[in-house]
C-alpha cells in the first residue's frame, strides 16, 4: 500500500521534491551531455556561486520566454541570477546562483550542460 510506495520514493533520493516532469527530463538530457558528479557538500548553509556564461549562449540558458532557466530554478531549488544585455561588458556575462551547495552544484551543472544543447530544447521538452 501506501508506505511501500513512500519507502520506495524516500530511500532513492533525499533530495527536494521535483513538480515538473520536464526538469526530470533537462536533468537526463544533460546527463546523456556530461556526467552528473553528486555534490559532497550536504551543509544547509546557502551560498551564492558566480559563474560567467558566453554571451551568445544566454539564450540558450534562458530559453524561449525564460522556459529552460525556470525548469532549472525549479528543479535545483535555486535562486538564479543572469546579467541582463545592458549589464554585460566583454563577451560573457555573470550568472549568480544562490542556495544550498548541493543545490548550486546541481543549478551550475545544469547551466553547464544547456549550453549544449540544440536550440529548440524548449520545443522538445514541450516547455513552449
Amino acid at each position: 500500500g501506501i508506505n511501500a510506495e513512500y519507502g520506495r520514493s524516500s530511500t532513492k533520493e533525499q533530495a527536494t521534491p521535483h513538480p515538473l516532469p520536464n526538469s526530470n527530463r533537462l536533468f537526463e538530457m544533460a546527463q546523456n551531455l556530461i556526467p552528473f558528479e553528486s555534490c559532497t557538500d550536504g551543509s544547509d548553509e546557502r551560498i551564492t556561486k558566480e559563474i560567467k556564461i558566453p554571451n551568445k549562449n544566454a539564450g540558450m540558458v534562458l530559453g524561449r520566454k525564460a522556459s529552460i532557466i525556470n525548469e532549472i530554478r525549479s528543479f535545483s531549488n535555486c535562486k538564479i541570477n543572469v546579467a541582463k544585455d545592458n549589464e554585460v561588458e566583454g563577451d560573457e556575462r555573470t550568472v549568480q546562483i544562490t542556495g544550498t551547495p548541493r543545490d548550486v552544484h546541481l543549478a551550475d551543472y545544469l547551466i553547464t550542460a544547456v549550453q549544449q544543447m540544440p536550440r529548440d530544447t524548449p520545443q522538445i521538452l514541450g516547455l513552449v
